[in-house]
């Protein structure tokens, strides 16, 4: 439960926290989702552990995902649907005629489509569309060790945490000689991250976790409707990170070892957000602050650089052919959908079979997953893996029913923040968390079967979560785990979280990994309850746009 400490009012402002009533009433022994609901009403930017993460998905929300029209069939290009030729070149073709014209979409009309390479969706506005995963099948016969290459790092394949078959990313990831591009940076994972273009401008004036509006030093590079890439300092005195990690208790943490998410290999934190509006020195965003800026001149403006916007796959089955099981970190990359660089682009109505990581989302901004299938006996390593300052986005409507074993689950990991998982099944996997202080997250209503290996992470990564990380409304389902609520109802793992509505086993006493012990500031209400409201995202939602 909350516990009280003693901090002063700069202390708990430098930690992005607000002293709310609520604050005081979330410590009441008899604490309801109903109370907990409505405190968060109150103050639903600058709640203490209940993210507002309504911005979540394809245009935050705010509209529903487009349906373009058809501009080409991938059969104009000489695909044939009954598998008996490499369609790999068709769909190449039919993507750049639909670029081309600027966006629209890509029929697939019903069959078997034999790829034997990958399908790189690099230019924006362009979706593929099947006819339902029943009916339109894309047959992948060739991992990514060999359609691009092996791809290793200290021994270990990359393509165990990254890359697709399905790839929708900017086209500037691969060289010349079609190897990934840019592995060599000193930066960690760097050939995934945003790759930011000029500076534009930066913040002169410190601003609260919650503000809306930024003092800048020049307006003249800002424009309403544009995206643009803010780039926290990242000191190596590890000050960025212990307000991400938001609770005094994550003080006592070794820092010092967290040496990749600290400079020289981590040296900024970065967040895309749209420009709502200028207001005379100021930029007004189209959502709040997650992290306050402390002092002038440690945030910097910059072009957002290349990215995919407005690109995506539906109503269709992704065959794989990854094997039973595999080597821990080997992974050949039979891998799903790969979004990279990516802003409001989605993957809907698709169901993936055999893939050792179905969908992966790096350096994502507003994807949503929408109506997803994991199937077949194939081993997962992430059923669901989003990492790599990755932000607001919406996975949903997903079922985990098939893989005959997973390794970790559904994925967050790398300071990626605003992200939801809601409606979920999962017969296989665990909620994983590797390391990198993923904070602002909520997974709602799920039920989870919470037999996997556990989360992952290296323990130079650093702490396992950050601040305000919500569960609720979350049934574990038979666990085989000695403890079953391991890594799901565990309040020593949510520093400033919420643990709420959570049935089907006891509350979890056992120590994080990768934390100091102690109270953390977890709120836990409801237990064994079905809160009210059943789904916390859709609330979220509902409150913010008056539905």
């Amino acid at each position: 439960m909350i516990q009280l400490h003693t901090l002063s009012l700069v202390a708990l402002i430098g930690a992005g926290l607000s002293l709310l009533p609520g604050r005081l009433a979330a410590a009441a022994p008899d604490l309801t989702s109903a109370a907990l609901w409505q405190q968060y009403v109150a103050a639903p930017d600058t709640h203490p552990t209940i993210p507002n993460n309504s911005f979540a998905g394809v245009f935050r929300g705010e509209r529903p995902i487009p349906t373009p029209p058809v501009s080409v069939r991938v059969t104009d290009h000489g695909a044939k649907p009954d598998g008996s030729a490499d369609a790999t070149e068709a769909f190449k073709a039919a993507i750049a005629a639909v670029a081309a014209k600027g966006g629209g979409t890509v029929a697939i009309p019903a069959g078997t489509y034999r790829v034997d390479g990958m399908i790189h969706l690099h230019a924006s506005g362009v979706v593929l569309r099947g006819e339902g995963p029943g009916r339109t099948i894309l047959d992948f016969t060739r991992a990514l060790d060999q359609v691009v290459g092996p791809f290793k790092t200290a021994g270990k394949s990359e393509w165990s945490w990254a890359g697709g078959l399905v790839w929708i990313g900017p086209d500037d990831t691969f060289g010349p000689d079609g190897k990934v591009a840019g592995t060599d940076a000193p930066e960690m994972q760097a050939w995934e991250m945003w790759h930011p273009g000029p500076p534009i401008a930066r913040a002169t004036a410190p601003a609260a976790r919650g503000d809306w509006k930024i003092q800048v030093d020049s307006v003249a590079g800002l424009k309403p409707g544009a995206t643009v890439l803010m780039a926290w300092e990242n000191p190596a005195d590890a000050s960025l990170l212990k307000t991400i990690a938001g609770h005094p208790s994550m003080e006592p943490y070794n820092w010092p070892s967290a040496t990749w998410i600290l400079p020289p290999k981590y040296p900024v934190w970065q967040w895309p957000v749209e420009i709502a509006a200028v207001e005379g020195s100021a930029m007004r965003l189209a959502q709040p602050l997650r992290v306050p800026i402390v002092q002038s001149g440690n945030v910097v403006l910059r072009e957002l650089g290349p990215a995919v916007r407005g690109s995506g796959i539906e109503a269709v089955k992704l065959k794989l052919r990854a094997p039973a099981g595999h080597r821990h970190l080997q992974c050949a990359g039979w891998n799903g959908v790969y979004f990279n660089r990516a802003l409001h682009c989605w993957a809907r109505n698709l169901e993936v079979e055999n893939a050792e990581n179905p969908i992966i989302l790096a350096a994502a901004k507003n994807v949503s997953v929408d109506g997803l299938a994991i199937t077949g006996p194939s081993q997962n390593h992430h059923s669901i893996a989003c990492r790599v300052n990755s932000h607001d986005n919406l996975i949903q409507n997903f079922v985990v029913d098939g893989p005959g074993r997973v390794k970790h689950g559904i994925n967050i990991e790398w300071l990626s923040s605003g992200n939801v998982y809601s409606k979920g099944r999962m017969m296989k996997g665990t909620f994983d968390s590797h390391r990198a202080l993923s904070f602002d997250l909520v997974r709602t209503e799920i039920s989870v079967t919470n037999d996997a290996d556990g989360p992952g992470g290296a323990n130079e990564a650093g702490p396992f979560l950050g601040a305000r990380v919500v569960h609720w409304n979350i049934e574990i389902l038979k666990s085989p785990r000695p403890d079953p609520a391991e890594f799901i109802y565990m309040p020593e793992a949510h520093p400033s979280g919420a643990l709420v509505g959570i049935r089907g086993a006891a509350k979890s006493t056992a120590p994080a990994p990768g934390m100091p012990r102690g109270d953390k500031g977890a709120v836990v209400a409801d237990d064994g309850k079905v809160p009210s409201p059943k789904n916390l995202y859709e609330a979220q939602v509902a409150l913010r746009l008056r539905r």
